[in-house]
């Protein structure tokens, strides 16, 4: 992978990030309490983030470089990849060998193309530039890469070529990410990137979403799908609020954590 804005940040940068993910803005005073360290070593931090480009400055603190909008993908694969690991591993404990597959967009569905080496015999449908990369070393997966338009900072195509191609096949099983989670369901930033993750639900017959619990309240804009289309959610840990562990609750699915 190429060097990256959120390349080689340090643990606690790198966590920062993670909570900005989640949240509009970040204050430097509740930062340095939850570390435990001086306000003048959080700082320094945020400027790092800031001189990067994977936040900007606001009085007192941090904010989201572009309200609305998701970080590039080789910035996304810099949060919570402990997480994101457990969660691939999970998700392809539960697919079996010769299997034919969809998976979409993210960085979480990259992980899951990476875990897949340990199956055999499988038909894969992507739209995940890296996804088909990580694939191509795969001694037994058969790749087929949908057309689209290619977005370069984030390693994938869209567009409605993207799902037409999606709706002329029906697999075992697609796998997908998302922007965001709320009580309603599946979040995404984009309008295109809703449609491609659509099609991937209409068009399979076990639906699995693998997302890590900061994408709980994330702000992202554009539904996708309620959480009813979802038959297996696979996370890290269950959300903290009240509200969206009711939702998981009460929706028909199977919500498998891997931490």
């Amino acid at each position: 992978m190429t060097a990256t804005a959120a390349e080689n940040l340090t643990e606690r940068q790198a966590r920062i990030l993670e909570r900005l993910s989640q949240a509009q803005r970040l204050d430097v005073e509740p930062l340095a309490e939850d570390f435990g360290v001086t306000p003048q070593t959080i700082r320094r931090d945020l400027s790092v983030l800031c001189e990067r480009g994977l936040a900007r400055r606001r009085h007192g603190g941090i904010e989201r470089p572009a309200g609305g909008h998701n970080l590039g993908l080789d910035e996304r694969f810099g949060l919570a990849p402990g997480a994101k690991r457990a969660i691939a591993a999970r998700v392809v404990e539960e697919i079996p060998d010769g299997v034919s597959l969809a998976l979409g967009i993210g960085s979480s569905v990259v992980a899951v193309a990476e875990s897949l080496i340990v199956r055999r015999d499988l038909r894969v449908i992507t739209n995940n530039l890296q996804v088909a990369q990580v694939l191509a070393n795969h001694p037994s997966a058969d790749v087929q890469l949908a057309e689209g338009h290619l977005r370069p900072r984030d390693l994938d195509v869209v567009g409605s070529a993207t799902v037409a191609f999606f709706a002329r096949h029906h697999v075992d099983i697609a796998v997908l990410g998302c922007g965001g989670l709320d009580a309603m369901g599946l979040l995404d930033f984009d309008p295109e990137e809703a449609a491609v993750s659509r099609a991937l639900l209409a068009h399979a017959r076990q639906r699995v979403l693998a997302a890590d619990a900061s994408k709980w309240g994330r702000a992202a804009m554009c539904r996708i799908a309620p959480l009813a289309d979802i038959d297996r959610l696979v996370t890290d840990h269950l959300p903290a609020s009240a509200e969206y562990r009711d939702a998981l609750a009460a929706a028909p699915l199977t919500c498998d954590t891997a931490l």
